[in-house]
């Protein structure tokens, strides 16, 4: 179950990430709000899924940090 989970959070955040890169022009408020929507909308997915409050916090910040730190290698690998 919690693989579906982790599938169902590789395509939110590949949607955060193509929602962010189309609203470049945003303010960092902007930025802030759209990730809060979306880390939301990944623990009710989660939450939906597992039927615990506690497990689908922490996938929701696990899936999180690892896009974070994807995203970042990404950028430093092939941006600079």
């Amino acid at each position: 179950m919690k693989l579906t989970v982790y599938c169902y959070h590789l395509i939110l955040w590949s949607g955060y990430s193509v929602v962010g890169w189309l609203s470049k022009k945003d303010s960092m408020i902007a930025k802030a709000i759209l990730l809060l929507v979306f880390f939301y909308l990944a623990y009710l997915v989660a939450f939906i899924l597992l039927k615990t409050r506690k497990g689908a916090m922490f996938i929701s910040i696990v899936s999180l940090i690892f896009f974070m730190l994807g995203q970042q290698l990404f950028n430093f690998v092939f941006l600079y």
